[in-house]
């Protein structure tokens, strides 16, 4: 059984159920795929110091076999574990199957768009907790730029990474960054933010992203695609 078959969502908001998390948890380890990132989590959590959170990739997903990955600014307070400084209560992942709105766009918009999470990989381009125990904060210029480099040493445990999403304009000026200074060889397709907020501020956005999204799944299958 693949840890996509072991840990296959009927719908979003799967982690609500604390057995559903358990057993996610249990894997975070056991999963070969995402165990050397999530060895290099606890390093980063190590070279961090105390006073700041890396949540653990998601067994569910592709791990360092996987072909796409989503970039979002830095982890939310439903990705952040009770082990936090702040005593945050959330999953301690970074997952679509989280309890919260935003994973809850992501799940329903991967499905309409057919993309395999068994081959995808969600992030940050933070990749540590910012802001307060009862407030995000976003990512300014200089975390962007103190980060980069471990987004390099991700990206290198990668090696079938084809293309790249980043969501939203601080995703988008992280990853540019990085860009200019590593120059990976990916299709990038950036689009907007999938928060609740973005949506009812922008009525057009989640089509946008659904194209978008529709475009990595051609990629990915090997379909030809204009300007990519």
């Amino acid at each position: 059984m693949t840890p996509h078959d072991r840990f296959r969502t009927a719908a979003p908001r799967a982690l609500r159920d604390p057995g559903a998390l358990r057993a996610r948890l249990e894997a975070v380890h056991g999963e070969p795929a995402v165990r050397p990132l999530n060895e290099w989590v606890e390093k980063l959590r190590t070279r961090l110091g105390d006073g700041e959170s890396v949540p653990w990739f998601d067994p569910a997903s592709g791990g360092v076999k996987a072909r796409s990955l989503f970039l979002l600014e830095a982890p939310g307070r439903k990705a952040m574990g009770a082990e936090a400084e702040l005593r945050r209560t959330g999953s301690g992942i970074i997952s679509v199957d989280n309890d919260d709105p935003t994973a809850r766009n992501c799940w329903m918009l991967r499905e309409e768009a057919g993309l395999l999470y068994a081959e995808s990989l969600h992030w940050n381009i933070v990749p540590w907790y910012l802001g307060t125990a009862d407030r995000i904060a976003a990512p300014g210029r200089s975390e962007i730029q103190r980060a980069a480099p471990f987004l390099h040493e991700i990206i290198s445990m990668l090696p079938a990474l084809e293309v790249v999403v980043p969501m939203g304009r601080k995703a988008q000026a992280g990853w540019a960054a990085y860009q200019e200074t590593y120059a990976p060889k990916v299709h990038t397709l950036p689009t907007w933010h999938p928060s609740p907020r973005v949506f009812a501020s922008r009525p057009a956005a989640r089509q946008e992203i659904l194209d978008v999204l529709r475009t990595a799944e051609r990629i990915l299958s090997g379909g030809a695609v204009s300007g990519a």
